[in-house]
């Protein structure tokens, strides 16, 4: 089954064309937040690439958020135009479900005694975050997904002995979690710290096997944003 992937939610777009577990195309932008200009330029050079025609792609699997909301706009907005005109279905993939995929190398032995935490920066000291372990590759949530303050979130994660933490918010606040971060925590290397499409390809195949696809009209972004009066009550909360 060829799947097509295709992630935005992050600062560089990629896109690739699974086959099973096969990768057969692959491309990841090297410009930041250039997803307008790139990702149908990218879609082109995997197809061409893989040999594989657009026709013949059977799932569309788009990373729907939460992260940037420029970037899942033209996501999704990319998958739609792609669905209506080929008639091929999609699926919606959360971007940390994907992004905590791709620590299966570094889990390692661990594997299901880590808990996998993906975490975007959402900006103002929150992120969006969740927190997984992974069963035979697969993300199983232990801590709800959602939008957090950064100090809550970890504070949600301390009860596990041993923790990876993955994408942009470690960049972010690299200080405030270095003061904050609970025993037994590591941050992700480089390699696997972002989000990527392979990820989201590999989770859509298995959401589509699993549930099936959706027509173009029912892919829907996830912003997964907190409003801006439950922010300022959280913040009240925090200071007693």
């Amino acid at each position: 089954m060829y799947v097509l992937g295709i992630e935005t939610t992050g600062a560089f777009a990629s896109a690739a064309l699974i086959d099973d577990d096969a990768v057969l195309g692959y491309v990841k932008g090297t410009d930041r937040f250039s997803h307008l200009q790139n990702l149908m330029p990218q879609i082109g050079s995997i197809v061409r690439e893989s040999g594989v025609a657009l026709k013949d792609i059977d799932v569309i699997a788009v990373s729907c958020g939460p992260g940037s909301f420029t970037g899942i706009r033209i996501g999704v907005s990319s998958a739609r135009a792609l669905s209506q005109v080929l008639g091929t279905p999609c699926v919606t993939v959360s971007s940390l479900e994907a992004l905590a995929m791709n620590a299966v190398s570094e889990a390692g032995e661990a594997g299901e005694n880590v808990l996998v935490c993906p975490m975007l920066d959402a900006r103002r000291s929150q992120v969006y975050a969740g927190g997984y372990f992974l069963e035979d590759g697969w993300p199983v949530e232990k801590i709800k997904a959602g939008p957090y303050m950064l100090d809550e979130f970890l504070q949600k994660a301390q009860s596990y002995d041993s923790i990876l933490l993955m994408g942009d918010a470690t960049d972010t606040y690299a200080e405030k979690i270095a003061e904050l971060r609970p025993e037994g925590t590591e941050t992700a290397s480089a390699d696997i710290k972002y989000q990527d499409a392979v990820t989201v390809a590999r989770l859509g195949a298995k959401i589509y096997a699993e549930k099936g696809g959706l027509a173009y009209n029912q892919v829907e972004p996830d912003y997964m944003r907190i409003a801006e009066a439950e922010r300022k009550l959280r913040e009240k909360q925090r200071k007693g």
